[in-house]
């Protein structure tokens, strides 16, 4: 398979608060050394953030002055992290230019052509090392202040990483298999035997980094702060990040002051055949969270692929409903459909056995995160199932809601959806794994 954008082999990356997963006495004293004064750590976004843009600044790059990074609430200094505009910008505005100087790549000559970037991974290993003595130091410090291992589902406990494949369908023969494909493998399969990594901590974090940050084998700052969001919330656009240009983000529409920015991670011009094949499964495979409407569920097993949306009123506001806004490949066939009903079963069977209780073995963010999605999937089947038997109905009329479509296919409750809200808010990784608890602090493992 070709490597074009941000397409990689397997369909894989190579974007509530997740647990650190339990890691070696002896090593994990340097990561946690890099979170212990986590109270401190509420103001660094903001810090790094300025670091960031006068680094930017200095090696000739570009920040557009009606931009700021900021939190959604400034008066609150747990509330979200993003990109906001500060004035209107009409569309094909300069927002931000990145030069090349500052973009961490591989730096091999000829990197072998494989789902995670090893290059990129041992690149950044070296300079999280260096930290301060690095030519990247504004970016490291970042990561190494306000990212915190053990985002991803790669890397929860041994039992969360066990229920997520049961709940997909793994180990039963009877079963669909669910996407994501490979939900849990990043290190075991790809850092450990692709790229013959150790289980250094270190390295294990800047792999899942590198997942979750990476555009292919480029780590490219500044970019990868904006959250994710298709839609009509997305507002920008960029130029071809292997052209060996510097890298241009524009405005790809007219935004309003006050307006998040957002970027996507599989709408992009460069992005290939993402756009058929990289959804809602595999964000929260490689980005650690379920995203917010608009979504993509493809079902390869099943020749099934669709997209859901809220359903929007002229002035552009959500309605509170919800629309199958596309057949991925066209309208599936009869047998297709019966084999999504039997998975909308399955899903829904599963969340009523496997999730009735938390188990204790898993920790609660990743639980949460998990059943999450589940609701999500039981969603958004029901959305497509009702298009398909009653003649796109809810295309042509936005009848289905969350109250009817789970009152009809599953016994669970409306408030659970937490990723209908319409309020402009990402569900992006500060907002879905927040770092801190309800101290300020991180949530370390405090057993060594």
């Amino acid at each position: 398979m070709e490597l074009t954008g941000r397409v990689h082999i397997s369909q894989r990356k190579p974007i509530s608060m997740l647990n650190l997963r339990i890691l070696p006495a002896l090593a994990h004293f340097y990561l946690a050394s890099q979170f212990a004064h986590a109270n401190e750590a509420i103001g660094r976004d903001e810090q790094h953030a300025e670091a960031l843009i006068v680094w930017l600044k200095s090696k000739r790059g570009y920040f557009n002055p009606g931009l700021e990074m900021r939190r959604v609430d400034p008066a609150e200094p747990n509330s979200r992290f993003g990109m906001f505009a500060r004035e209107d910008m009409e569309a094909q505005t300069l927002m931000i230019q990145i030069p090349t100087s500052i973009i961490l790549s591989s730096r091999e000559e000829d990197p072998e052509m494989s789902a995670m970037e090893c290059g990129t991974v041992r690149n950044l290993v070296e300079n999280l090392r260096l930290k301060d003595e690095s030519d990247y130091a504004p970016y490291v410090n970042y990561l190494l202040d306000t990212q915190p291992p053990g985002q991803l589902p790669s890397a929860w406990s041994e039992a969360g990483k066990a229920l997520f494949k049961r709940v997909l369908g793994y180990g039963k023969e009877d079963q669909h298999i669910l996407p994501p494909a490979e939900p849990v493998s990043w290190i075991e399969d790809d850092w450990y035997g692709t790229c013959k990594g150790s289980n250094n901590p270190l390295e294990e974090y800047a792999a899942l980094l590198v997942v979750q940050r990476s555009w292919d084998d480029l780590l490219i700052p500044v970019n990868d702060m904006m959250s994710h969001r298709n839609g009509h919330w997305l507002n920008t656009q960029s130029s071809n990040v292997h052209e060996g240009d510097d890298v241009r983000i524009s405005a790809s529409r007219d935004i309003k002051a006050g307006e998040e920015i957002y970027t996507t991670y599989n709408f992009c011009e460069d992005c290939a055949n993402r756009f058929t094949t990289y959804g809602t499964p595999e964000i929260l495979r490689d980005y650690g969270f379920v995203e917010q409407f608009p979504q993509s569920w493809i079902f390869s097993d099943i020749d099934v692929a669709f997209r859901v949306d809220q359903a929007l009123d002229k002035e552009g506001n959500a309605t509170g409903k919800y629309v199958l806004t596309e057949w991925i490949e066209g309208l599936p066939d009869e047998d297709a459909i019966q084999m999504l009903k039997e998975s909308l079963e399955q899903v829904v069977n599963t969340k009523e056995n496997a999730l009735a209780s938390r188990d204790q073995e898993v920790p609660e963010n990743e639980w949460n995160t998990i059943s999450d999605y589940m609701d999500a999937m039981i969603f958004a089947m029901g959305i497509a199932l009702d298009a398909s038997t009653d003649n796109n109905q809810c295309i042509e009329e936005g009848t289905c809601t969350v109250e009817t479509l789970l009152a009809r296919y599953a016994d669970l409750e409306a408030r659970e959806m937490t990723y209908t809200d319409d309020s402009g808010n990402s569900c992006d990784l500060d907002e879905q794994m927040s770092v801190f608890d309800s101290d300020g602090k991180f949530d370390l493992i405090e057993d060594f």
